[in-house]
């Protein structure tokens, strides 16, 4: 977990940059900022505080500067010293991952701030305080403390990976008027990116993470998930491809179908389209037509999601007339994938895309609801769908369609919030 290992792996994930949390110490923040520099991402300085009622808090600083003084602040109320031979040595590394010394306080225990305490510290300190893994019953604030302190001045709450994004922003963060993030909790590299959060930013520097979990200056945040699980990540995921692709206008159709015990996801674009031979090998994880990247795993990984799941996928391609991908699963499989925060997939792409035609529809059972960019672009009245207007627009819209739709079904008949 030396800062160089942790570029690496936030590079070969896909992401555009992570946060460095240690425990209760931001040692290494500095040569973690120099290593994503070198590769060509952006470390955000972090660090995961825990208070005096052993609750975790994540504080993201603006710059690393601002986490030196808050390191210092901690290591004044952090009792006791570290003891290598029972809780290991706390390296302190260089971008080359050479060992400059051991940070001697014992990192895994509590400091003396009360949550309150620790939550105005950050704030002193230029950062933001973040609920870490609120889903948890350890460490987690609801599960250490049975409640969210009246009063307490958080700025989000973090979802930890073990809880589908959208479940924990409804059961979580909107009761509290909170954003809502979520992020891989990674102690190995292999597990960086294992979720992620979208952020709609102006730069890509660490003060502007903070801008956009505020929702300040036209910053914000656009959702989470699992990219390896979500199924509406991988509908994202071939979306992105399609506009990379020349697409102009891309349609999405998720059809849940409890009648036929089935799940389909329709995507077509108008892109520059396949020849025969490229679009059969399209699923193989050893082909891509992407110079991003070495393997192409997107469609492979959903077919292999489908095909776990009783399905398949299709793929139907015509070199200038676009791309049309078929993915089925049967909808009550045991080992089907959840469907994931469909919010997420239309805001990242309709951000990332803002010129792109998208056409959005979700059914299930008798229930349906369509979203169009043609609509929103109508409803703005000349305002950019990218802009703070246009994502809020958006965001009401996919919610309110959403909601008018019946609870989804899951693999054994009952809501998918309770998979």
């Amino acid at each position: 977990m030396h800062p160089a290992a942790l570029a690496r792996a936030a590079i070969e994930a896909g992401l555009d940059g992570f946060v460095l949390c240690d425990h209760n110490a931001a040692d290494n923040v500095a040569a973690a900022g120099r290593a994503a520099r070198a590769a060509g991402c952006v470390a955000v300085p972090g660090m995961e505080i825990t208070t005096e009622e052993e609750v975790h808090l994540v504080a993201l600083l603006p710059d690393e500067s601002a986490a030196g003084v808050l390191h210092a602040r901690v290591a004044a109320v952090l009792p006791g010293q570290n003891v290598p031979d029972v809780l290991g040595m706390q390296v302190i590394a260089n971008e080359r991952a050479e060992v400059l010394g051991f940070n001697p306080s014992r990192l895994s225990g509590a400091t003396t701030w009360p949550i309150e305490r620790a939550v105005e510290e950050i704030h002193r300190a230029g950062g933001v305080a973040i609920a870490a893994h609120v889903d948890r019953e350890r460490f987690g604030v609801i599960g250490q403390l049975g409640l969210v302190p009246p009063g307490l001045r958080l700025d989000a709450v973090e979802v930890s990976a073990n809880t589908p994004f959208g479940v924990g922003r409804r059961r979580y963060a909107e009761p509290l008027a909170l954003q809502a993030v979520t992020g891989s909790d990674a102690h190995a590299p292999s597990q960086v990116g294992r979720a992620v959060t979208f952020l709609h930013l102006g730069a890509a520097d660490a003060a502007d993470v903070g801008r956009a979990i505020l929702a300040d200056a036209g910053r914000s945040v656009l959702g989470g998930g699992r990219p390896m699980e979500d199924l509406a990540l991988h509908v994202l995921d071939i979306a992105q491809n399609a506009a990379e692709a020349g697409a102009t206008r891309v349609s999405v159709r998720v059809d849940e179908d409890p009648a036929a015990n089935r799940l389909s996801i329709v995507v077509g674009d108008n892109g520059r389209g396949m020849d025969g031979a490229t679009a059969r090998r399209a699923t193989d994880p050893f082909y891509t037509t992407r110079g991003t990247r070495r393997v192409g795993l997107g469609l492979a990984l959903l077919r292999q999601a489908a095909e776990a799941a009783g399905g398949g996928v299709t793929v139907t391609s015509q070199e200038g007339s676009g791309t049309t991908v078929t993915a089925a699963f049967q909808l009550t499989h045991i080992d089907r994938a959840p469907l994931g925060d469909l919010e997420t997939t239309v805001l990242v792409l309709l951000a990332s895309h803002p010129d792109l035609d998208v056409e959005w529809t979700h059914r299930r059972a008798r229930g349906e609801y369509t979203l169009a960019t043609s609509d929103l672009r109508a409803a703005l009245d000349g305002a950019a769908i990218a802009s703070p207007e246009g994502i809020a627009l958006a965001r009401r819209a996919v919610r309110q369609g959403e909601s008018s739709l019946a609870a989804p079904v899951g693999p054994m008949g009952v809501g998918e919030d309770f998979r």
